[in-house]
């Protein structure tokens, strides 16, 4: 049973995530290849995944065990970006999880080679990761996103925290001041909050029952992961990337960016960073270098900067410029 103990000003600090947590939401969808989990939902996704599987991909099973998920695996818009994130992950969690999972079974070389911090096997994981989502996570990420949008603004209209704790999911029980579930092992802990606060975060490949993370370290806000609400299977998309020529004339994330800012914008700096998966200082960088180049435009209310992309903008996106200047008697 794990017992997550409420302190006097952490009821009015739990909030429903607004988007998804798309590193968790890989981490979890190979918890449910290793687990078995069985769900007609998910059964077009497994086709669609088994259809272009990778066998390296099992390298990532030997990282985890029926209860350890490991929450390193680092998921970025740019699969390039998720394969650095992933190889460069602080080496404390990345041992921590990997003793955990030793002290359940014996290691593969693999993961003794990831969690000694050998190069070549930190490299493999980051690209083992990235390959994982370009199959499993990008034909699905508009869907996913619309999954736990849809969930946050159920939630969002609840105002009530008891209401939402009391109400999450049949596993859960809610008694002032204690929230409290089972635990796969059957195991007792408790989670005392201390001032952080919850952070609900809704999850489309989140196993059957709730799980708490990020709960360990006492600067971080601890994440509880419940499934949500699935109407349907879910169903691959081939999601519009900018061209092979965009990209190579501005690189694969600020290609990204001008289409992330056509697609959502106007957007804020902010906003461009999550849609992107990269800090807010990287996101900044490269919509000023957007907007000095003319392709985006900045609008400012208040302290607020947004985004929005320009006619010149548009037209690359579109391929539209390479037919006006294609030919020699092109004006």
């Amino acid at each position: 049973m794990l017992r997550i103990i409420f302190g006097a000003d952490d009821l009015a600090r739990v909030r429903v995530a607004e988007r998804p947590d798309m590193s968790m939401e890989l981490s979890l969808s190979v918890h449910a290849l290793v687990s078995g989990l069985r769900d007609p939902r998910f059964e077009g996704w497994r086709d669609h995944l088994r259809a272009s599987w990778n066998p390296r991909t099992a390298l990532l099973f030997d990282l985890y065990t029926a209860s350890a998920i490991p929450e390193f695996l680092a998921v970025r818009r740019d699969p390039g970006a998720t394969e650095s994130a992933t190889a460069e992950a602080p080496e404390a969690p990345l041992r921590d999880h990997l003793r955990s999972v030793g002290g359940e079974r014996e290691l593969s070389a693999f993961a003794r080679g990831v969690a000694a911090g050998d190069r070549r096997a930190r490299r493999l994981l980051g690209n083992v990761t990235a390959d994982y989502q370009v199959r499993a996570i990008d034909p699905y990420r508009r869907q996913i996103e619309t999954i736990v949008t849809t969930e946050h603004g159920r939630w969002h209209r609840t105002a009530e925290p008891d209401r939402v704790l009391g109400t999450l999911h049949p596993a859960v029980s809610w008694r002032r001041p204690v929230l409290s579930f089972p635990l796969a092992n059957r195991c007792r802990h408790d989670v005392r909050l201390d001032g952080r606060g919850l952070l609900l975060q809704p999850c489309v490949f989140g196993p059957r029952r709730p799980v708490i993370a990020r709960f360990e370290d006492p600067e971080q806000q601890p994440v509880l992961l419940y499934p949500a609400r699935i109407g349907g299977p879910l169903r691959a998309e081939t999601e519009p990337t900018p061209s092979r020529t965009l990209t190579a004339l501005l690189g694969q994330t600020r290609a990204a960016a001008l289409d992330a800012i056509a697609t959502h914008g106007p957007c804020s700096t902010k906003e461009l960073a999550a849609h992107l998966g990269i800090s807010s200082a990287s996101a900044s960088e490269h919509a000023t270098v957007l907007a000095d180049s003319g392709l985006t435009a900045k609008d400012r209310t208040g302290r607020t900067v947004t985004h929005r992309p320009t006619p010149l903008g548009e037209a690359l996106l579109a391929g539209r410029l390479a037919s006006r200047t294609a030919g020699p008697g092109a004006a």
